[in-house]
């Protein structure tokens, strides 16, 4: 009996030390993160409770790059950079489809970077909006839509300490916007700069991203580094290396770190996905991190309808805009292409 009652003693106690393990911990990063405590454990509560993506064989999230202008040069709301990434939660690859801003929207009648201007004017939630409208489009659900800014881009680099990634092919564009223009355009400043990106590893931080991820006039031909395409493949380069940082446990090193990357997750971006839908995917990945893979998926660009996935028709078949259109209105073969390569 006597030793029955020390037992009791000593688990009673080890449940106290826990729980109260618990609320201070919880105390800390509450207030590091400006959220009260019950805030962090109900979140960790509803994350592990009830983790609904465990049902899921995968996740489909649509990326906008939103690149607003309101200056000499240009003025603009359009999202140049769209993604549909599909993690698969059983291989968990990461398949990422970088999709041309000049796609062509037979719904709308507009080219699909255009669909975020027309989303902020519908009487339908944005993202509601966008969601739907981008599902006809790639024929697949959307889980979640990130919007992501150029300034955003410039913070998150600045708090992970900048990416390195390899370039294989260098390049130099003689007509990206000159910001001191833009910020004071006057006749003694140039309008365009030179930016040059040498071959072999390239660091990347606050100074040099935003050209490197915007460049598209340093040639005529994708295999040059140019056009939309070849702007499209070095973000898949920079996406790349995000991913192996975060695989190679050097993401974030300090506490200051962590707390700017949660603050940047919840004032920054504008996004559908919760604290509890971010936590609930990271218990998935956690024990598969480092398996996690990227597969760069290229959409094949036919010379007419009767081949590629996408082609550019003439310009007068679409109200005289330079555009890249599916092979018919109705999205099958794109569908299809799709649905295929994110098994």
């Amino acid at each position: 009996m006597k030793l029955f009652k020390i037992i009791t003693k000593i688990i009673l106690s080890i449940i106290f030390l826990i729980i109260f393990s618990i609320v201070v911990v919880s105390s800390i990063i509450s207030r590091s993160i400006g959220k009260s405590p019950n805030y962090l454990i109900e979140t960790v509560y509803n994350s592990v409770k009830s983790n609904h993506y465990q049902s899921q064989n995968k996740i489909n999230f649509l990326i906008l790059g939103l690149d607003k202008r309101d200056d000499a040069l240009e003025k603009t709301t359009t999202t140049d950079t769209i993604i549909f990434a599909s993690l698969n939660l059983k291989t968990f690859k990461l398949n990422l489809i970088s999709t041309p801003r000049d796609l062509w929207f037979y719904e709308k009648e507009v080219k699909i970077n255009n669909l975020y201007p027309l989303s902020l004017e519908s009487n339908q939630d944005k993202f509601d909006f966008l969601k739907s409208n981008f599902e006809i489009l790639y024929g697949q659900s959307i889980d979640h839509v990130v919007i992501i800014s150029t300034d955003n881009l410039i913070s998150f680099v600045n708090i992970i300490g900048g990416v390195d990634l390899y370039l294989e092919k260098g390049f130099i564009d003689d007509q990206y916007p000159n910001q001191e223009y833009i910020k004071n355009p006057s006749p003694s400043i140039p309008i365009y700069k030179t930016i040059e990106f040498p071959s072999g590893w390239v660091h990347l931080d606050s100074n040099n991203i935003t050209e490197f991820v915007r460049s598209r006039k340093s040639a005529e031909t994708v295999a040059q580094g140019g056009t939309d395409i070849g702007r499209i493949q070095r973000q898949q380069l920079l996406i790349d290396a995000i991913l192996n940082k975060i695989k190679s446990g050097d993401f974030v090193n300090t506490t200051d770190q962590l707390k700017n990357l949660y603050f940047f997750w919840q004032n920054n971006l504008s996004k559908t996905l919760s604290d509890t839908d971010a936590l609930q995917v990271g218990l998935i990945l956690n024990k598969n991190l480092k398996n996690i893979s990227l597969n760069k998926i290229e959409i094949p660009i036919g010379t007419n309808s009767t081949d590629g996935i996408i082609y550019h028709p003439e310009k007068t078949n679409f109200t005289k805009q330079w555009i890249f259109t599916t092979n018919d209105d109705k999205y099958q073969g794109f569908h299809q292409f799709i649905s295929d390569k994110v098994k």
